[in-house]
């Protein structure tokens, strides 16, 4: 009897394991949570920035390029950043651009053949609407400018934005399990997961090439066709199929 014992425990274990199996297998099929619909819910929204970054690129130049007949070997009189920056900020400063809304962004020189360095200039406007946009790029002195362009589009509401796109998702996210699940003539449980993917928003400056006015630019056209900021969400969520 003895050497039978270790049999019959090993018997008696490998019953249990297969008995404790069989029992969480049944136990997970009664779930009510077994029988889900899982969806992605979307909303998206347009929204009209109040936060325009605004560049505008200033470089010395050669009084002789404006100069009718002028050719490059001619061009030996060099205009100043000292002459150029105060004339520009006069015209900012006209067109309603306050002090505390100009930042030089970046300075640098560059070089052009058989001639001396000539310095650039930088400059970052914080705008609150596309009037002044528009003003600037038709009514700024196209001479010592070579580019404008908006840098990025933001809004002082994101935060309320992301809120209110989430609700919304998830909102869509329901209505389509309903309509998916009541096409099987079943009936919509509770939400048994919800995973919220990061927040974003589609910067329409980093998504389209930036529409850039070189000093040649036609005075007649708009700063920029871009005028919104398409915010869009996603969301994943589990629905439980009610029995």
């Amino acid at each position: 009897m003895k050497r039978n014992t270790p049999i019959m425990l090993a018997v008696l274990f490998v019953s249990s394991i297969l008995f404790t199996n069989c029992k969480a297998q049944m136990t997970d099929d009664s779930l009510p949570g077994s029988r889900t619909v899982s969806v992605t819910g979307k909303a998206e929204k347009e929204v009209v920035p109040d936060i325009i970054l605004f560049n505008i690129t200033i470089k010395e130049y050669w009084k002789e390029e404006f100069e009718p007949g002028k050719k490059y070997d001619d061009y030996k009189t060099r205009v100043p950043m000292e002459k150029i920056e105060p004339q520009v900020l006069a015209q900012l400063k006209d067109l309603g651009v306050k002090d505390n809304q100009i930042k030089v962004l970046t300075v640098g020189h560059y070089r052009q053949t058989g001639k001396e360095a000539l310095v650039h200039k930088t400059l970052q406007l914080t705008l609150n609407d596309f009037t002044v946009v528009d003003a600037i790029s038709k009514q700024l002195s196209p001479r010592g400018v070579s580019a404008m362009n908006i840098a990025e589009l933001k809004h002082s509401k994101m935060d309320d934005f992301e809120k209110e796109m989430k609700i919304a998702a998830l909102k869509n996210a329901k209505e389509k399990a309903e309509y998916l699940v009541e096409s099987l003539g079943e009936k919509l449980g509770s939400v048994l997961a919800i995973a919220e993917p990061q927040f974003g928003y589609a910067n329409p400056v980093q998504l389209r090439e930036r529409l850039t006015y070189a000093k040649s630019y036609d005075s007649g056209n708009s700063a920029t066709e871009i005028r919104t900021i398409k915010i869009k969400y996603e969301i994943n969520a589990t629905f439980a199929i009610a029995k």
